[in-house]
């Protein structure tokens, strides 16, 4: 009687259940957008928004630092280029 499908659910339930089982697995997690090979690291937001694993979003860090780092310097570079070239201006007047 147990083994019999029930009248108000019918065969496309046993169909349904021996092709993926009584319960859904848990969803995968995405993989690394980078590598491809490891699970994206959800415990940090940001690499999680950029859909990036542990290891890639470390080297992704550490490269906006240096990225940041040269912009800073070629910033501050500028910025004292365009000071000589105003006291410049004032010792002519």
């Amino acid at each position: 009687a147990l083994a019999e499908p029930e009248p108000a659910r019918g065969p496309a339930l046993h169909v349904h259940r021996e092709r993926h089982g009584r319960h859904r697995d848990a969803p995968r997690a995405p993989l690394c957008a980078v590598c491809g090979a490891r699970p994206v690291y959800v415990e940090s937001r940001s690499a999680g928004r950029l859909g990036l694993c542990q290891g890639c979003y470390a080297d992704e860090v550490r490269r906006r630092a240096e990225d940041r780092k040269r912009l800073n310097a070629a910033r501050r570079q500028l910025e004292r280029a365009e000071e000589a070239r105003a006291n410049q201006g004032k010792g002519q007047a």
